[in-house]
């Protein structure tokens, strides 16, 4: 097990540090400048470097391998998260400096994350441990950080201000590089790849394109990353934009946003350790849709309507029952469907996709909260939401995330486990 508890210790410390900087950097943006716009810009620069990186990282990661990438990245990330504060305390953060950190950021944030993430199957077959329950941890893990962290930001941001948690991120993403280092062995990549890699000789362009053609080759992978890809467009523009000018808005500063997302992240905590317990056993196709239709518009369309906050949070935790059942089903589908030669370039790929119209679209959506206010925004977004997560669901491609068949020997060695 000790591969298992390495690679969810890693992840807890890098996850809960990037849930830091998602409070602490679009708020320090605000109080400083007070410009929706410029918030937008800086998700834009730090959303477009990490789609990028994550994009073109994926053959590294089968080359170098994922644990020797996750480890540099997250010292990297770290130095430039340290730096944020330290060069506003000495006078010496124009926000042009302040984009290219956060761009830094970005272009080490996207491998961390494309390196732990496709760590999965491999971990898995190391500790001889079923795969839907290692994505289970990893997904209670990235819940489970979605309460701690904006709790724990909001807390430091109202008590101390927003530099303050930027320290604490960088030392997280420290402990992150160190935990992988030291609970990992080197070769943890290889177990359970059976086979060769047919592109071992060839180039990094030939090597991208492998990982390319593996998913959007992929019918059920190409709906996935459509689907995905639209509904992060409108989780970012919620999480890093709304939420906060939401927050601003009604006079609850800080402590309001933390608690909102807190409450998201703990009933996802509950919904991952479900998917832990008794996923194997749920139609999985149902349960992936409905949990996508629980999770997204009901929380979105809650802020745009004048209601205590107590109804907020009330919303926003069964939303988050809901989003703790998807990823631990996303991760062992795409896991199923990649030849394992190809997983690092083609979890890498997805993530790259699923997030590539984000930094895009922020820039706009911040100018359209600035001209409309934020509840018109809100409402489109649940729309859109909606009928991106309801519209897969009747096509032929949602039948490819049933579950395969196991075989006799591997059926009987889980059922052991």
């Amino acid at each position: 097990m000790r591969p298992v508890i390495g690679l969810v210790t890693s992840e807890a410390f890098a996850y809960t540090g990037t849930r830091l900087a998602m409070i602490a950097i679009p708020w320090f943006v605000l109080e400083t400048t007070g410009s929706p716009a410029l918030m937008g810009l800086v998700t834009l620069f730090e959303l477009g470097s990490y789609t990028l990186a994550r994009l073109f990282v994926g053959p590294v990661l089968d080359r170098v391998g994922q644990r020797a990438v996750s480890v540099r990245v997250d010292l990297l990330a770290a130095v430039a998260l340290l730096a944020v504060p330290l060069l506003f305390s000495a006078g010496l953060l124009p926000f042009p400096v302040l984009l290219v950190l956060v761009t830094v950021i970005g272009l080490a944030t996207g491998p961390s994350e494309a390196a732990k993430v496709s760590l999965s199957p491999f971990v898995a077959a190391a500790a001889n441990v079923r795969l839907e329950r290692v994505t289970g941890l990893t997904g209670t893990v990235d819940r489970l950080s979605m309460t701690v962290g904006p709790i724990a930001a909001g807390a430091v941001v109202a008590a101390l201000g927003a530099l303050t948690a930027l320290y604490v991120n960088a030392a997280l993403m420290v402990l992150s590089a160190l935990v992988m280092m030291f609970l990992l062995r080197r070769d943890t990549e290889t177990a359970g790849r059976a086979e060769a890699d047919p592109e071992a000789e060839d180039g990094y362009l030939a090597r991208l394109h492998a990982g390319w053609r593996a998913v959007w080759g992929d019918l059920p992978l190409r709906m996935l990353v459509a689907m995905i890809l639209v509904t992060n467009v409108v989780d970012v523009a919620v999480m890093s934009l709304a939420l906060p000018i939401w927050a601003h808005e009604g006079g609850w500063g800080p402590q309001a946003v933390g608690l909102v997302a807190g409450a998201l992240g703990g009933a996802s905590v509950a919904g991952s350790l479900l998917a832990v317990w008794i996923g194997h056993r749920l139609p999985r196709r149902a349960a992936f849709f409905a949990a996508m239709v629980v999770a997204g518009p009901p929380r979105i369309l809650v802020l745009a309507l004048d209601v205590p906050l107590w109804v907020v949070l009330a919303v926003w935790a069964v939303s988050g029952l809901g989003g703790g059942l998807i990823n631990p089903i996303l991760s062992a589908v795409i896991f199923e469907r990649l030849p394992r030669h190809v997983v690092g370039r083609g979890t890498s790929m997805v993530g790259a996709l699923a997030r590539l119209g984000a930094p895009v679209a922020a820039p706009g959506i911040g100018v359209a909260i600035g001209l409309l206010g934020v509840a018109p925004v809100l409402a489109a977004g649940a729309a859109v939401y909606l009928a991106a997560v309801t519209l897969p669901a009747f096509g032929r491609a949602a039948k490819g995330l049933e579950r395969p068949p196991a075989e006799p020997e591997a059926a009987s060695r889980n059922a052991e486990t």
